[in-house]
């Protein structure tokens, strides 16, 4: 059975399953699912917990052991075990295939960790266990989704949101759920000290976007995938704050420079084959590009030009050159004009211009945390 977040509180309420698998890319929506379980669990009477961790020490002997032990002031407990890279191997496969087959009533058994993918998902041992159990799959809301997660977050503390209040703390909080969970708690503490989590009454008063910046900062975070997604979507100032928060939170700048250099020539390589009239898969498969992200990228290399692809090509080596021979160029700021030439309609630099930009300007600093 898969069981989708937002409806783990309402099942838990009428039920409690033998098993629940748990796995997904936002290790706070993880760890507060298992947080959930483990309450509704504690009020049927498994007072008991033991938890393991699959690492170099473990043995998957500890999970039979732990099954087949119980203290003799309880008669329920709940087994836990992480899964750091969802590979239990060979052994551990057999070993959660063969629980599965032998757990009794007064197990629980709580399995968790990072995303798991289709193959996994289809594997002997994750069929075996959510057969009697239930799936939680859990996804970080995207940029699109974030502003509903917000809201859905803030109405079940008692708070009001106005629009822009929304707005901004997604721009400062993406990336970053719990220091976005942590800002509502401070917001329902400030705005309505009264409520309680049991009433879920809105706020007298819509709370505005001046009292969520007195009340909080930007603790946005990102990796260097998402300075890529930004420039595909072409969402100019989404990649801006990216840049701006990876360089303030001590993001690798050879990192950056690999993934615009990467997305540079993805971009050539597909022009070429659409020239040629060739597949475009193999180029799908070696930039690791999904289905959904495809048109996208035929979109942005059409709209592309030689005349960027060359400005670019200059600024890549002059950032390759001020990280590995310290040319005193900013890096900070050859990486902005690198990605600001990815976007056509929104950097406000036409074709000429940015030639001469690249070729013949000195770079100027670039305020990052200003408009574009």
């Amino acid at each position: 059975m898969q069981l989708y977040p937002e409806r783990l509180s309402s099942h838990l309420q009428e039920q409690l399953a033998p098993i629940y698998l748990v796995f997904g890319d936002e290790p706070f929506l993880v760890a507060e699912c298992c947080d959930l379980i483990r309450q509704a669990a504690r009020a049927q009477g498994f007072s008991e917990r033991q938890r393991f961790t699959q690492d170099k020490e473990f043995s998957w002997d500890a999970l039979f052991t732990a099954s087949q032990t119980l203290s003799l002031f309880t008669e329920q407990q709940i087994i836990e075990l992480e899964l750091p890279d969802a590979k239990p191997g060979r052994d551990g496969s057999q070993a959660l295939a063969e629980y599965a087959n032998k757990q009794t009533s007064d197990q629980l058994l709580l399995l968790f960790g990072p995303n798991l993918r289709k193959d996994q998902q289809n594997s002997k041992w994750f069929k075996a266990l959510v057969k009697n159990g239930v799936f939680v799959p859990i996804y970080r809301p995207n940029r699109q989704h974030l502003p509903k997660f917000v809201v859905q977050r803030a109405n079940a503390m008692g708070l009001q949101l106005a629009p822009d209040a929304v707005q901004q703390l997604c721009d400062w909080y993406e990336g970053n759920l719990l220091a976005l969970n942590q800002a509502l708690q401070k917001l329902s503490l400030l705005h309505c000290p009264n409520a309680t989590s049991a009433t879920k009454q809105p706020a007298a008063v819509t709370i505005s976007l001046e009292e969520v910046r007195d009340a909080n900062h930007d603790s946005s975070r990102f990796d260097v995938f998402s300075l890529r997604e930004a420039i595909v979507q072409q969402r100019s100032q989404e990649f801006i704050h990216c840049l701006q928060r990876l360089f303030e939170t001590g993001g690798e700048p050879v990192l950056i420079h690999w993934v615009l250099q990467r997305l540079h020539f993805a971009l050539a390589n597909i022009r070429q084959a659409k020239r040629q009239q060739q597949s475009l898969q193999p180029i799908w498969s070696a930039e690791n590009i999904w289905q959904s992200q495809q048109d996208a990228y035929l979109r942005l290399a059409q709209t592309d030009s030689a005349q960027r692809s060359a400005a670019r090509i200059h600024l890549l080596e002059r950032l390759e050159y001020a990280l590995k021979r310290d040319t005193k160029e900013c890096p900070k700021t050859l990486a902005c004009h690198i990605g600001l030439l990815f976007f056509p309609e929104h950097s406000g630099l036409g074709e000429l211009d940015a030639v001469n930009f690249a070729f013949n300007n000195p770079l100027q600093q670039i305020p990052l945390n200003e408009s574009v």
